[in-house]
């Protein structure tokens, strides 16, 4: 399948559920064959402020994708 110019290996998609798919989910569901795993809901704001656990949710060193990131947010300027 194919969502622009990303290619999955398949049609089975993690649903972004927060407190669940942390690091350790999202490298389990990959080995499973997940054909495109989503991270934890994640503050845009608190990217601008370098929110130490914003990036530990975000940490994707290790992983192999395609990975989404799910940022929420209501502030355009950001």
């Amino acid at each position: 399948m194919r969502i622009g110019t990303v290619e999955t290996k398949n049609r089975v998609f993690a649903a972004p559920m927060a407190g669940v798919t942390d690091k350790a989910f999202r490298i389990l569901l990959h080995r499973m064959g997940c054909g495109l795993i989503v991270t934890e809901m994640a503050s845009a704001k608190a990217l601008t402020y370098s929110n130490r656990e914003t990036f530990e949710i975000l940490n994707l060193e290790e992983e192999k994708g395609p990975i989404a990131v799910q940022l929420f947010g209501s502030e355009p300027g950001i």
